[in-house]
């Protein structure tokens, strides 16, 4: 009888719209898999007819409450976790998420003042138990964060810079909260000084 896959790695990448985590998600995926890991590189909300849907709606739709708003990404979540997340990791894979629950606590919690506690305990539910093995918080001042969005912002990205303050000191509060899980990376520099950093802060998890 052949054995069954070993469980697959979880790793996510977060920080403020504009600091440079879908570059160096991308970056390590051509990585992992010019080593031979079998990656799957999924992003939040998406990935899933349902979570394509939800995220035009979340962008690029009009006025939605912040309740709304986090269940939105909740539902998109749950759908990802039950048709790719939890069957690649089973299959072995190495799974490379672009946000995650942290991103919920962060910009619907922190940024727009719905309990942390509460959006944690309900993305327990939601990702099964699953957390990440490793997050990657990219730490960029908004401002510079906000330079490097190109035009034609989306529903979110046109809040205004107190709005993002609150988000960047959320994402810098959950990294205290759980430093075993979760390394504040400096994102500025050139794309390789970045991924330097990742590759350092991932050595105990996964061989990049």
């Amino acid at each position: 009888m052949k054995a069954a896959p070993a469980a697959g790695r979880l790793l996510a990448f977060e920080g403020l719209d504009g600091c440079g985590k879908s570059t160096q998600l991308l970056r390590l995926a051509r990585r992992l898999e010019a080593a031979g890991v079998r990656v799957r590189a999924l992003r939040e909300p998406g990935g899933t007819e349902l979570g394509e849907a939800v995220r035009d709606l979340l962008l690029r739709g009009g006025a939605i409450g912040p309740q709304a708003e986090m269940l939105l990404y909740m539902a998109a979540r749950a759908e990802l976790y039950e048709r790719s997340v939890l069957p690649a990791l089973a299959a072995g894979e190495t799974v490379l998420l672009d946000r995650s629950q942290y991103s919920t606590a962060a910009y619907q919690g922190a940024g727009l003042g719905l309990p942390v506690e509460d959006i944690l305990a309900l993305a327990d539910k939601v990702v099964r138990g699953r957390w990440p093995d490793r997050v990657l918080v990219l730490d960029l001042p908004p401002e510079l964060a906000r330079a490097r969005l190109p035009a034609g912002k989306d529903r979110i990205e046109r809040r205004d810079a107190d709005y993002f303050a609150r988000v960047a000191a959320g994402f810098r509060a959950l990294v205290a909260r759980e430093p075993a899980r979760l390394r504040l990376l400096d994102a500025r520099g050139t794309p390789e000084e970045v991924a330097a950093r990742v590759a350092a802060a991932l050595a105990d998890v996964v061989s990049v």
